[in-house]
């Protein structure tokens, strides 16, 4: 028997190396990434990304580099191209890896959009909930509406689908402001009482020309500045007059190598730049500097105030725009410290280096210039700087270069929104000086009524005739009294969110400036008296102003304080021997307090009650009569008063509080009395309800909360001239004045008085 060979198995071939398997595998799933990403979704994608790059487009404008607007948007388009595409292709792919059975480029591409979108919304400060919602919000708005276009773009979807699609969604759009979440509580009317109706409620209008109009002058404009300057041409290569560098190192000790690369100098070479307005006609003019405040330091500030240094040149001041750009923010380079220092200080330097030029021939400023009569104007942060450069020797005593400023006087001080922090834990106290400051309710930036602090602490001598004064205007805002600052009170993106209207407009809120800053420095520079009333009393000047609602508070160094609350904690005891009692209300003294809980720098009497009879007097020494009888002019009785209705509101939400209704009656030693409303001299003024943002559930959580309190405490200033009093009883004799009763006769209310006293009528 024959055996069969059996043929040999053939060996197994050799398995490959892990790594060739592993390699092997991760390219079969690349194949795969894109395999879920159909049509319908890359349009989704391409609305992701859309959505995502008008973001970055609106944050761009917010941290400009200073190249330009065109060159930054598409930057920064381009970056979010590579990086949202590089980083979707990864995500997809890590996605394949996992066998995720969705679109993987679309995923990985909404959550990288969506991690950017959170970073823009994060900038806004609404607080970290609120900007993933937003996010998350803009992410879905753009997957949505790229899948929507990709539907209606598709010819599998039946016609009366993509019609009901498109009539949804703009119904939608169209009323997005009327749901719920998005519907504005209605704010307190406030009285505006039109110029015709000035005259029935006994007001005079003054008789003097309009302080806004332009003057008789002509007007010639040049720029002063280094020479140097790599970004305008007017302080650089065309510049008219050449001027000193000055070496701020002894404050500023940080200076950012992007800001030195952006400026081409540092803290040891800053520029006095400035466009100057004068009358071609020779003369002897008071000099005005306007500053501006801390703005993006690559969109310049110091060309905002033209239209205030043309009318005033054409009125006889020579004005001068000064630049403190290279002391502003930058995204790229933060601040330089001690910068509220600086701008006060730049300010004293300008003031050298004209005092310089007015003594150089053939030169513009050559005798021209009243350097007895100079005033300063800042707004926001140079609302502060100015009111420092003022009182100079608190913060600039040793420094020896400042030592030619003793033959300059700076007579008048114009705060505009201004700022009023600690700079090295002092503030400025002015003594002797004109003070103004103007403030609008609906500032989104400086947000608290600051110049009532410096209003409290500039002080007079006895009979100065120099005077101190304040108008809040409930329908401004920050931004508009600079006309290179837009209409926004925030950087992009969060000015995005700010409510901008029911302001007036930016050409009115700047006519309100010129009306002012114009009659304060024509009184305090060339002593034209018959514009003072205008500082007590807005509505003495109805004829120039644009419709608003306003708020004056007014001092001047004939006012005799009868009630000041800051000398004691007895509230019984007033200065002067001046003595209080109260009935039928409760009766207080307390810290003036600004909308975010501080205090504002003075105290006054709180008076709240809830019946109709409730009243508070003042008995006064012989000697206020006698005061009275030596005057010169005629007296009237003023005070200061707020109404604290939104402290009721607070107890009692949605309770309708009535506005106080005030009797005021004056009693003489001989018991003759007379007891006028004060409707008669003025209404009380309701304080602005402020709405800050454009969607009520914003208010109090954006910016830490910083708009959750819908007004503060400021001060009206009421005068009651004594002869209305005695055209009403014959009898009573002011120079026998012995009591001042204030009678509350409303159903109930709140309100707080301060600097209650005498003083001359104007």
């Amino acid at each position: 028997m024959e055996l069969e060979l059996i043929t040999p198995m053939p060996a197994p071939p050799a398995r490959e190396s892990f790594l060739k398997r592993l390699a092997s595998w991760l390219l079969d799933r690349a194949a795969h990434t894109f395999q879920y990403d159909t049509a319908i979704w890359r349009y989704a994608l391409v609305g992701v990304w859309i959505v995502c790059s008008t973001l970055l487009i609106i944050a761009a404008l917010g941290m400009p580099t200073g190249i330009g607007v065109l060159f930054d948007c598409v930057l920064i388009v381009l970056l979010g191209v590579i990086v949202i595409g590089a980083a979707g292709v990864i995500g997809a792919y890590l996605l394949t890896l996992c066998y995720v059975p969705v679109p993987r480029l679309t995923l990985a591409v909404f959550g990288i959009a969506g991690a950017i979108m959170y970073k823009i919304c994060d900038e806004t400060d609404i607080g970290n909930p609120l900007s993933i919602l937003m996010s998350a919000s803009f992410a879905l708005i753009g997957l949505l509406g790229g899948l929507i276009i990709g539907m209606i773009a598709s010819r599998r979807i039946a016609v009366l689908v993509k019609v009901t699609l498109v009539i949804t969604l703009t119904l939608t759009g169209l009323t997005f402001d009327k749901w719920p979440m998005n519907v504005q509580s209605a704010a307190l009317p406030v009285t505006v009482i039109p110029s015709e109706d000035a005259g029935s409620a006994g007001v005079e209008l003054l008789q003097a020309d309009n302080p806004a109009e332009p003057g008789l002058y002509r007007v010639r404009s040049f720029t002063y500045g280094s020479g140097n300057d790599t970004h305008r041409d007017e302080f650089g290569s065309g510049v008219d007059l050449t001027s000193q560098s000055v070496d701020a190192s002894t404050y500023i000790k940080r200076w950012n190598w992007l800001r030195h690369f952006f400026w081409g100098f540092d803290q040891q070479e800053l520029p006095l730049n400035g466009r100057v307005w004068m009358p071609e006609e020779k003369g002897n003019y008071p000099l005005v500097l306007i500053v501006h405040g801390n703005h993006l330091m690559e969109q310049f500030s110091d060309g905002g105030y033209e239209y205030l240094g043309e009318m005033l040149a054409s009125r006889g001041f020579i004005a001068v725009s000064v630049d403190e750009n290279f002391l502003n923010y930058s995204f790229w380079g933060n601040i330089p410290n001690n910068d509220m220092k600086v701008r006060a200080w730049i300010l004293l330097k300008h003031l050298q280096q004209i005092a310089v030029f007015s003594e150089q021939k053939d030169n513009p400023f050559y005798q021209e210039v009243n350097l007895q009569q100079v005033a300063l104007i800042g707004h926001s942060r140079g609302g502060q700087a100015v009111a420092m450069a003022a009182d100079r020797n608190k913060w600039f005593k040793d420094d020896k270069t400042l030592a030619s400023m003793n033959g300059i006087h700076i007579q008048a001080v114009v705060g505009v929104a201004p700022t009023d922090t600690n700079v090295d834990k002092m503030k400025a106290e002015l003594k002797d000086k004109y003070y103004l400051s103007l403030q609008g309710a609906s500032d989104g930036d400086v947000d608290t009524f600051n110049g009532e602090r410096q209003f409290i602490r500039t002080s007079f001598s006895p009979d100065s005739e120099r005077f101190k004064a304040t108008l809040y205007i409930g329908e401004a805002n920050h931004s508009r009294f600079n006309t290179d600052w837009g209409t926004m009170d925030d950087s992009l993106p969060g000015g995005l969110l700010l409510r901008r209207s029911g302001m007036i407009p930016a050409e009115d809120q700047r006519e309100i400036a010129k009306v002012y800053i114009s009659a304060f420095l024509e009184a305090a520079l060339y002593g034209k008296k018959e514009y003072e009333p205008l500082f007590s009393d807005y509505r003495t000047g109805l004829e120039w102003l644009p419709q608003a609602s306003y708020i004056n508070r007014y001092e001047d160094g004939s006012f005799l304080p009868l009630a000041r609350m800051d000398e004691d904690y007895d509230k019984a005891k007033m200065s002067g021997g001046v003595k209080a009692k109260a009935e039928n209300l409760q009766w207080s003294e307390e810290g003036a307090e600004d909308r975010d809980g501080n205090k504002k720098g003075s105290r006054g009497v709180v008076l709240q009650w809830k019946e109709e009879d409730g009243s508070f007097t003042l008995e006064l020494p012989d000697t206020v009569g006698e005061q009275v009888a030596e005057a010169d002019e005629d007296q009237q009785l003023i005070f200061s008063m707020t109404n604290l209705e939104q402290d009721l509101k607070d107890d009692d939400e949605g309770l309708d509080i009535p506005l106080p209704d005030i009797d005021v009656e004056l009693k003489s030693e001989d018991g003759a009395t007379v007891r006028l409303p004060l409707d008669e001299f003025k209404p009380v003024t309701p304080l602005p309800y402020t709405i800050f943002t454009r969607f009520p559930w914003l208010e109090k959580t954006i910016k830490n909360g910083k708009y959750k309190v819908p007004t503060e405490a400021v001060f009206q200033t009421y005068n009651l001239p004594f002869e209305r009093f005695e055209e009403a009883n014959p009898e009573f004799d002011p120079a026998e004045l012995s009591q001042v009763t204030f009678y509350f006769t409303s159903t109930q209310g709140k309100v707080m008085m301060d600097d209650i006293g005498i003083g001359d009528e104007l």
